[in-house]
């Protein structure tokens, strides 16, 4: 989980305004948007999944936001966190569990079958092989989602951190 923490001059109603406007009609994002008792609106953006198998391809991260209202002069702060969908951690994990749970019945020779090394070793590749590409993607999307948030505000600002 990577957290993100800005102001903008503009009110919270505007900031609202412009993310219902822009994200919220975008191709295949859904925008939820909560009001607080306590001076705060949290939103939450993600990409509609298709298709189960573009859990590894499409962008998989969930982004909750909260916007706070400061000062009247100051401005509005805002915090975004993003977080990897619990699908593709789900994928991840359980092709890495399936790969030592075979190492396992090796080691206590239930099989001695020379496929179940070769299952196992599959099974442990992918695991590390889909965890790697999907940390990849999730910093190469928290920028993109950066960029997007940062445009839709209209404010320049420094989204590489």
């Amino acid at each position: 989980m990577k957290d993100w923490n800005f102001q903008v001059k503009n009110s919270p109603k505007e900031i609202r305004q412009k993310l219902e406007s822009s994200i919220g009609n975008a191709n295949r994002f859904v925008l939820n948007m909560n009001d607080d008792k306590l001076n705060l609106e949290n939103f939450k953006i993600r990409k509609r999944l298709l298709l189960p198998f573009e859990i590894n391809k499409q962008n998989n991260i969930i982004v909750n936001g909260k916007i706070t209202r400061i000062d009247p002069g100051k401005g509005t702060g805002i915090k975004v966190s993003f977080s990897q969908h619990p699908l593709s951690k789900l994928i991840m994990y359980g092709h890495i569990i399936l790969g030592l749970g075979f190492l396992v019945a090796i080691i206590l020779e239930y099989s001695n079958n020379s496929y179940t090394y070769l299952i196992a070793g599959i099974l442990l590749a992918i695991g590390a092989l889909l965890g790697f590409q999907l940390k990849i993607n999730f910093d190469k999307n928290v920028q993109e989602y950066k960029k997007l948030i940062s445009e839709t505000l209209g404010q320049n600002l420094n989204y590489s951190k």
